[in-house]
């Protein structure tokens, strides 16, 4: 190492500390691939055992110091009761670094993120060191973080000292290396190049370059094809279903995923599984396949990205093809809608009318003079291209959730609805304005044979959702779809206002609304400075919420300030345990997803708000921890939602 290089750049870069661990583990017990969440020094006290740095396996005695960069995997094995220090820090050049510091920088191997494992000659004083940087920590106030700050400096100045006189060989950090087996650990979850590139501290154009070169593709292929091969594992070895597999990989969109394993394939992964079964005699498992989608083509947004399926009590779909019966049971179906069109064309007063209207068309009568004005074809424009609605519709079907608040908000009941994602079957906050309306199934599925009985003279839908059975429901009836479910439920509300026909009822009462926002903002004043923070606690996940969310979006409007971790124009950051620290605000307003029946998602809840880095939260020291209703503030997304949320916040900034 070229300690006096190493010096230089620990004198001249900005340190945080992120956390100061005493830790032991009982003889026999494991870390297992821990995944440094910074740079680390790890001191072992007391004990012996094995550690993994990567893969790379070696001994562990006791006052032994390692070292570590951010990313770095971890695994420690106790052979006998194990005592550590794990001290995390994060360490950056200033901005205001003069040229040579940066080349420096540049031109030497980053010592925050070298590895190395040496026994100091002088323990004891790294010992001491180490006790008083934890002991500090435990305390929470300021000057205590400021003591931590200064006892860590001492502790590198004795490292670098006691380094100097023992010859110590360090390892450059094979960051590829670090990715990849990050990738094959962590393919179920969310990763992207940036987060890759974040997880190993380096630039994501310098380490994309660097795994092109060392591995001849990109890492998100990479983890496609990781992805890829674990499916295939799955289909030729289980019986799980289409959406459990997706899922497992790391896609919650199951159609999404079967459009990825096709085009790195070239099969449908139905496919992929029957070819093996066909060459396989030993196996003949056939089974029926619903006709209705298991999922959406695209992620939605204000659903989480998980399609809310804990919600919904059903049984899973299976893999496998249609057998003969329900194609014959699909076929006799379009036939009885054929004979129907036939047989509606045919009962017209005009004998020219018969046979003049197709199977899946919609028949307008002639402009004339026993037509008026409100009852003339409109050309309405949509997510799937252009569809005619005659007049204003009477009897509309609404297959998303927040299609429905729209629809109630200018007085339109709908003859039938796909059911809320909480409640049985309805929001408590629409329930009552949902008497008689028929359940059509959910977003995720539904029940064409439903709505067909209905007979719906407009169904309303949602391309990111029902985009598989367009075709189906607009042979049904004129079918009218929203491109997206995202932050900003108003573009949909427009087009739906459109659809119905009520378009002036619909600007009626968005005014109504924007008024409602910005009479709350001018009152807001200096409470408007407040830093908001919103998370999400479920049994699998932690999520802290930016802007381009349902209640992101009207926290924008009235002009709330936001942590920095979700002042960005995005949508979600699933949390661990180290980020906590980045959901601190003035305020966290928090919700739990949890599945009917079971306690996972509180325990989660307990859990995290008991840790350390949670209890040292500004929010958590000043009780401005508030649960909220899942429903109102994430998953109903609509008109009424919306105005419930403002009166929440209302209430809680205590607004005149």
């Amino acid at each position: 190492m070229k300690l006096n290089d190493h010096t230089i750049l620990w004198n001249y870069a900005t340190i945080r500390i992120m956390d100061v661990r005493h830790t032991s583990l009982e003889q026999g017990e494991v870390l297992s691939s821990y995944q440094l969440p910074a740079s680390a020094f790890l001191y072992v006290t007391r004990g012996s055992g094995r550690i993994r740095l990567n893969g790379a396996e070696s001994a562990v005695r006791p006052f032994q110091l390692m070292h570590g960069g951010k990313g770095l995997c971890l695994d420690l094995m106790a052979e006998e009761l194990l005592n550590y220090y794990l001290i995390l820090y994060k360490a950056a050049m200033p901005l205001t670094s003069r040229r040579e510091l940066l080349a420096l920088w540049e031109a030497v191997d980053n010592p925050f993120q070298l590895q190395f494992s040496f026994a100091p000659h002088d323990p004891i004083a790294m010992l001491d060191k180490a006790q008083a940087m934890y002991k500090a920590w435990e305390r929470t106030d300021e000057l205590e973080k400021l003591h931590v700050k200064s006892l860590f400096y001492q502790f590198v100045h004795e490292l670098l000292r006691q380094l100097a006189s023992q010859s110590v060989q360090a390892q450059r950090p094979d960051l590829v290396a670090q990715a990849i087996r990050y990738i094959h650990e962590h393919y179920k979850e969310p990763i992207t190049l940036e987060s890759l590139a974040d997880m190993l501290d380096c630039n994501p154009r310098q380490f994309l370059r660097m795994f092109r070169n060392s591995r001849q593709t990109s890492p998100i292929d990479y983890l496609i094809q990781v992805r890829m091969d674990k499916a295939k594992e799955l289909l030729l070895n289980t019986e799980c279903t289409m959406k459990q597999i997706s899922e497992s990989v790391g896609y919650s969109d199951s159609y999404y995923f079967s459009r990825m394993f096709k085009k790195c394939t070239g099969v449908s992964p139905t496919a992929f599984k029957e070819t093996a079964q066909a060459a396989s005699s030993s196996r003949n498992n056939p089974s029926a396949v619903s006709t209705y989608p298991i999922a959406a083509i695209r992620l939605q947004q204000y659903s989480d990205y998980d399609n809310h399926y804990h919600y919904i009590g059903k049984g899973d779909l299976p893999v496998l093809r249609r057998t003969r019966a329900s194609f014959a049971a699909s076929l006799l179906f379009c036939m009885i809608l054929l004979l129907s069109s036939c047989a509606v064309g045919t009962s017209s007063t005009d004998p020219g009318a018969a046979g003049a209207t197709k199977s899946g068309a919609t028949a307008t009568a002639p402009a004339g003079a026993g037509s008026t004005e409100a009852d003339s074809p409109r050309i309405i424009k949509h997510a799937m291209g252009e569809e005619t609605v005659k007049g204003t519709p009477k009897r509309v079907v609404i297959l998303t959730n927040e299609g429905t608040e729209a629809l109630l908000a200018v007085g339109v009941k709908p003859i039938g609805a796909v059911q809320s994602w909480i409640g049985n079957p309805w929001y408590d906050h629409i329930k009552n304005e949902m008497n008689d309306v028929a359940v059509v199934g959910d977003e995720l599925q539904p029940n064409i044979e439903l709505i067909t009985n209905l007979k719906p003279d407009l169904i309303i839908g949602n391309k990111a959702r029902q985009e598989k059975i367009y075709g189906q429901l607009k042979q049904i009836a004129p079918t009218v779809f929203a491109e997206d479910l995202g932050g900003d439920w108003k573009i949909n509300f427009k087009l739906y206002m459109d659809a119905i026909n009520k378009k002036e009822e619909g600007d009626k009462a968005m005014a109504v609304f924007d008024k409602r926002v910005a009479d709350v903002k001018a009152k807001l004043g200096s409470k408007a400075a407040t830093k908001v923070s919103v998370a999400r606690f479920s049994a699998s996940q932690v999520r802290i919420y930016q802007k381009q969310t349902f209640s992101g979006v009207l926290l924008s409007q009235l002009g709330f300030a936001r942590p920095a971790s979700q002042d960005k124009d995005s949508f979600i950051e699933v949390m661990s345990k180290e980020k906590i620290p980045s959901m601190d605000g003035d305020v966290l307003f928090y919700f739990v997803t949890e599945t009917a029946g079971k306690t996972g998602a509180a325990k989660v809840v307990q859990e995290w708000m008991n840790d350390p880095l949670f209890k040292n939260l500004n929010v958590a020291k000043t009780n401005k921890v508030v649960q909220v209703d899942e429903a109102i503030w994430n998953s109903a997304g609509g008109y009424k939602a919306a105005n419930l949320l403002l009166d929440e916040l209302v209430k809680y900034f205590e607004i005149k």
